[in-house]
């Protein structure tokens, strides 16, 4: 004679919760029993595959909702960096211009006085001591390359 299995505490069902389950399986078994086999393998195929491609682009949109998270941020920090950046050169510009006016004023302060005490200095002399006291401003420098958008980060 064969022994029944055991069934767990958990797995008996009493009651209105018990026969409904009952009744669910035999319908479930009857449509089953009324599709063709061939169809049903089918169907089960290509809601695997559907499944296998839903899970796909789900994956794919998150990575592209990550990347796009990431490039907000850098966007916002190139952007404050553009900002600190014209301000930096906008206090250079301001102390290399008051520089270069306090180093005129006193060159013409101290010409001056040259010619004051030496009225007999000639014009040449006069015209290579302006050329010696004007002042080179720095050449400019060119913002540093940006990062193109296009590039992923891993």
């Amino acid at each position: 004679m064969a022994t029944r299995k055991r069934t767990s505490a958990r797995s008996r069902r009493s009651g209105i919760v018990g026969r409904a389950v009952k009744v669910g399986r035999s319908a479930l078994r009857e449509a089953e029993s009324r599709v063709p086999s061939d169809l049903r393998r089918q169907l089960e195929r290509r809601i695997g595959a559907s499944e296998k491609t839903l899970r796909a682009a789900i994956k794919q949109l998150q990575t592209q909702i990550q990347r796009a998270a990431r490039q907000a941020d850098v966007d916002k920090v190139l952007k404050r960096l553009d900002g600190v950046s014209k301000q930096v050169q906008q206090v250079a510009r301001g102390v290399s211009s008051r520089g270069a006016s306090t180093t005129r004023r006193a060159a013409s302060t101290s010409r001056r006085a040259a010619t004051r005490t030496r009225k007999a200095a000639g014009t040449t002399r006069r015209r290579a001591t302006s050329r010696r006291t004007t002042t080179r401003r720095a050449p400019k420098r060119a913002p540093a390359p940006r990062a193109s958008a296009t590039t992923t980060a891993a």
